[in-house]
This record gives structure tokens, C-alpha cells and sequence, in this order.
């Protein structure tokens, strides 16, 4: 295959996506997860160190030697009653912290994004998604195909997730990402994770670009894609059979659906769906909840 350019579909690191509207509460959510993994560690320091002082009460409570150390028994009492308060308080510290965002919307909002919901239940029926992860030109002529680019992909899954970080009554819609942090589309925003950082994009800087593609199909077909042709696995410059591979085979074209998902502060992800009308009534709803979110916020 020539060198020609290869494209990359991949977006900037997570810590540069975040839309600068939301810089304050990704903030917010840094300290709160930071505190939270400080107190886990208390939790669990302070845990051993209650059983620890269990086992000693224990062992000393022990017939033959309770008689000995009555006052040591006394004291261990109170240090555990200590300990156990400690450790209460800091659980109770741990729950507080698990932030509970509040996200108000309107009567209008919540219809548009219950369909939105909708249409990805109909994304979700879909049987085969994945994520291109790049796309390459090539010379026609020299690998002898009728294609004009090659693609690297991975099948992935949509799903609808909570997440540990934010903690709202609406589940995300959730696409994982083959190259980069998962994806979770909340109301208000779009939330990127990548386990060490996160990014949070206002759904108003988001947009949603639909293509209708042929693709030459070398794995099995998905049982709800349509096949719209036949090529060759080596053919003419016109498209016709090679005869000079004996042992050549006709490859099907299937019709894809296609989902570019970008924003200006660098997001930059395209999934394949085997079933085009599915992703198209997704990107239309999501176009049509944005005009809905942007009216709310004026």
C-alpha cells in the first residue's frame, strides 16, 4: 500500500476537551474525587486498625486471663468505641462527598431528551457499531480494488450507564471509545473518562455530522445492513473481475451509517452503524435537543 496521508480520528487528550463554561464544576469534581480517594484510604487504615483491636480484646478476654487484666479490658473497650466512632464519621465524610448534581429541567427539556433516550434505544438494537479509529487513501490501480480509502475499526458497545463521578437521576448514553475516554451523554453535557481525567463538553459545543457510506464489507454482514453491491476482490480499473486471479471472489457493499461526533475544544470520534436510518434519527433528535437546550438557557 502507498504511503499516502493517513487521517486520524482521535480526540486531544482528555484534560485539553473540556468546554471552558465548565471549567468551574469539572474543578469541583477533581476535589471532591481527590478528598474521596484521601478518604479511602483513611477508611481503610482505620478499618484494620479496629480489627486489630477487636483481635486483642479478644485474645486478653480470653477466660484464664480476663481475671489479670481488667483493667486492660476496660481500656481496649474505650479504644475501640474510639476507633469505631472515628470510623463512622469518616464513612459518613466519604457520603458526603458523592456529589449529587441537581440537574433542573424544563418540562419541554425532559420531553426532548426522553426522545433522544428513545432514539438511542433504537441505536442500541443495532447489531454491529464501530469506532474508526483512521482512514487512509489509496491508489486504486496498484492494490487493485475499487475502494478509495481503507479504514482501521473496532466494534464496540452503547449502553446506558451511571457513573461514579457524576451522580444525577438520568442514566448517560453511554459509547465506549476504542482510542480514547468512553463517551456519556448527560442532559446538560458530555462527559469524557479516562480513569485518571475526565472532561466535561457543554452539549451546545457538540456536533453531530451523519454520512451515507458504501463500504466494501470483508466480515460477515450484519443481519439489518443492506447490501447494495458487489465487487471483486481484485478488479479493473472499471470495476470489472481481474481474470488474472483464478482464485478471485466477489466481496459485498454494504450501506453504512456513519457518526461524526466533534467539538471545538477537540473532540474527535466517528462510529460506523450497520443500520444508517438508526443513526440518522439519533443525530436529527440530537440536533433538535440542542435547539430545545439552547431556548432553555436564554
Amino acid at each position: 500500500m502507498n504511503n499516502f496521508d493517513k487521517i486520524y480520528f482521535k480526540s486531544k487528550a482528555v484534560g485539553r476537551l473540556s468546554s471552558q463554561s465548565l471549567n468551574e464544576l469539572k474543578s469541583t469534581l477533581t476535589e471532591i474525587e481527590s478528598r474521596k480517594s484521601k478518604l479511602e484510604s483513611e477508611i481503610k487504615a482505620t478499618n484494620e486498625q479496629l480489627k486489630k483491636q477487636e483481635s486483642e480484646l479478644s485474645w486478653i478476654n480470653w477466660f484464664p486471663l480476663k481475671l489479670f487484666f481488667q483493667s486492660k479490658i476496660e481500656s481496649k473497650k474505650q479504644a475501640i468505641a474510639k476507633t469505631s466512632e472515628v470510623l463512622r464519621k469518616k464513612e459518613q465524610d466519604y457520603e458526603n462527598h458523592t456529589l449529587g448534581l441537581e440537574v433542573e429541567l424544563t418540562d419541554q427539556l425532559e420531553a426532548a431528551f426522553g426522545t433522544l433516550d428513545d432514539r438511542f434505544s433504537e441505536v442500541l438494537n443495532i447489531k454491529k457499531v464501530w469506532d474508526i479509529t483512521t482512514s487512509q487513501s489509496i491508489d486504486r490501480v496498484a492494490e487493485r480494488t475499487v475502494a478509495n480509502n481503507v479504514i482501521e475499526r473496532k466494534e464496540i458497545s452503547l449502553k446506558r450507564t451511571s457513573n461514579s463521578k457524576i451522580q444525577c437521576d438520568y442514566k448517560a448514553l453511554h459509547l465506549e471509545n476504542a482510542n480514547g475516554g468512553d463517551l456519556h451523554i448527560f442532559p446538560q453535557f458530555l462527559f469524557v473518562d479516562s480513569g485518571d481525567d475526565f472532561a466535561l463538553i457543554d452539549l451546545l459545543d457538540v456536533d453531530v455530522e451523519f454520512t451515507l457510506t458504501n463500504f466494501i464489507e470483508s466480515e460477515s454482514v450484519p443481519s439489518d445492513a443492506e447490501v447494495v453491491d458487489h465487487t471483486w476482490a481484485m478488479s479493473n480499473k472499471d470495476g470489472s473481475r481481474d481474470k488474472r486471479y483464478t482464485d478471485n471472489y466477489q466481496i459485498p457493499v454494504v450501506q453504512y451509517g456513519e457518526l461524526h461526533l466533534s467539538s471545538k475544544s477537540g473532540l474527535n470520534e466517528v462510529y460506523m452503524l450497520s443500520h444508517p436510518e438508526s443513526a440518522f434519527n439519533f443525530k436529527e433528535m440530537f440536533d433538535e435537543y440542542k435547539q430545545v437546550l439552547a431556548s432553555a438557557g436564554n
